[in-house]
């Protein structure tokens, strides 16, 4: 299939093998060009297989809230909050920590929360593209059960989600289940959940086949792909300088690069003299556990920040929000955290038997917003980096887009077109 408006394709050099990256190879590949990956580590590593497997239009918002300077306070100086946040590391995050709490204001979080719902709509539909097209998207299901212990918590957050419903972000929530209801509902729950409701039209996948399935198709689909070298800076016009796993450096060209290296991007952009909002690594944690019953749904705590999904017959459990600027560090401990949370959540777990124990770097930004475009004056250059915890939801549709901005195609979205405003590298 070739969208390029009889334009010769082009080679597009991308660098990052995650769920963006290979979902703008895999986009572009669909329409013609010609791509070279460049992965330090291999394709589908970092965030991209540990996760949640959600695709959610309703939960597609900034994190910061009301609660984050609580939040925030809590992750400094206790160990066992959801929210890590290393003391040493405080001077180097502080800038990050002030624009994240300067967004949890309401007037700046409706406004990021507008800008992401321009995608809302394609969520869905650019996933069932790559369905029809033969990728792997089962071993989930669809259905979220939101719950929480404090009542007032999960009413505020019912109405949140019939409010962006009624904006045409999602589908509406169903009425609040109560005691006897819940528990017919969903028999798996802890004694102590009390309430719950469900948003019925969101959608989870298995990542680990997802990502596997797409990678064997962007292979098959003659992508060159050069994994074991590190992008250290863009050189001028389409070429990016890389270093390989002993040290020897080498120049790779095109006629586009798209910085897709989720939370090693500021440091290939920073080393390039091109300003854009940082992106860190709140690094999420995630284990499989085997139940005497699966859920019906995947499972969500508002409070307790933890998620246990069904896929493909194993219980994930996901959660933990860690901010150390090593991305690639594993802290056993936090899986405990995360066990405690989870054993008010849900019963008939075998919580001594935790396997495909996992870390991944969420590239985040403070503002809860993508970095979507081109730095001023090199339109040659795309960066895609920063998709906080929705790089699976929005995945798809931002591989999509880019391929259209390849081609030189107006942004839209879904057929309406999109304000990449809000998305700009140098915000």
């Amino acid at each position: 299939m070739s969208l390029h408006g009889g334009r010769p394709p082009r080679r597009v050099v991308v660098v990052g093998g995650g769920l963006i990256g290979l979902s703008a190879a895999y986009a572009l590949l669909r329409e013609g060009h010609r791509v070279t990956i460049i992965e330090r580590d291999h394709l589908g590593a970092g965030a991209a297989t540990g996760n949640a497997g959600e695709l959610t239009p309703q939960q597609v918002a900034p994190l910061a809230s009301p609660h984050t300077a609580r939040d925030v306070i809590a992750g400094v100086l206790s160990s066992s909050s959801y929210l890590s946040i290393a003391p040493s590391r405080l001077p180097q995050l502080a800038g990050f920590g002030m624009g994240f709490l300067l967004s949890s204001t309401r007037r700046r979080r409706a406004s990021a929360t507008r800008a992401l719902a321009q995608f809302s709509a394609a969520i869905f539909p650019a996933l069932d593209r790559m369905t029809d097209d033969g990728i792997d998207t089962s071993g989930g299901g669809r259905g979220y059960l939101m719950t929480c212990t404090d009542e007032h918590e999960l009413v505020a957050a019912h109405g949140r989600y019939h409010a962006r419903a009624a904006e045409g972000w999602g589908e509406a929530p169903g009425a609040i289940m109560r005691g006897e209801e819940l528990r017919a509902h969903e028999p798996t729950l802890a004694p102590g959940i009390g309430a719950g409701f469900l948003l019925p039209a969101e959608r989870y996948l298995d990542p680990v086949t997802f990502v596997a399935s797409l990678a064997q198709r962007i292979v098959e689909q003659g992508a060159d792909v050069r994994t074991g070298l590190s992008a250290t800076r863009i050189a001028d016009g389409a070429s990016v300088v890389c270093r390989d796993e002993g040290g020897r450096e080498s120049v790779i060209t095109g006629d586009r690069v798209i910085i897709a290296a989720g939370a090693w991007t500021s440091p290939i952009l920073r080393r390039s003299g091109i300003r854009a909002a940082r992106i860190v690594s709140g690094k999420g944690y995630s284990y499989t556990v085997p139940v005497e019953r699966m859920p019906r749904h995947l499972v969500h705590s508002i409070d307790r920040h933890c998620v246990v999904i069904p896929m493909n017959d194993r219980l994930r459990v996901v959660g933990i929000m860690e901010f150390d600027e090593r991305p690639d560090v594993f802290h056993p401990a936090r899986l405990d955290v995360l066990t405690k949370a989870a054993k008010g959540l849900i019963v008939g777990a075998d919580w001594d038997r935790r396997t495909e124990e996992w870390v991944g770097a969420r590239p985040m930004t403070a503002d809860g917003m993508p970095v979507l475009g081109s730095p001023a004056g090199r339109p040659e250059i795309l960066v895609a980096a920063g998709h906080n915890m929705h790089g699976l939801s929005l995945g798809p549709v931002t591989g999509e887009l880019l391929a259209a901005l390849v081609a030189g195609r107006s942004p839209r979205v879904d057929g309406s077109p999109l304000d990449l405003g809000p998305f700009a590298l140098d915000r």
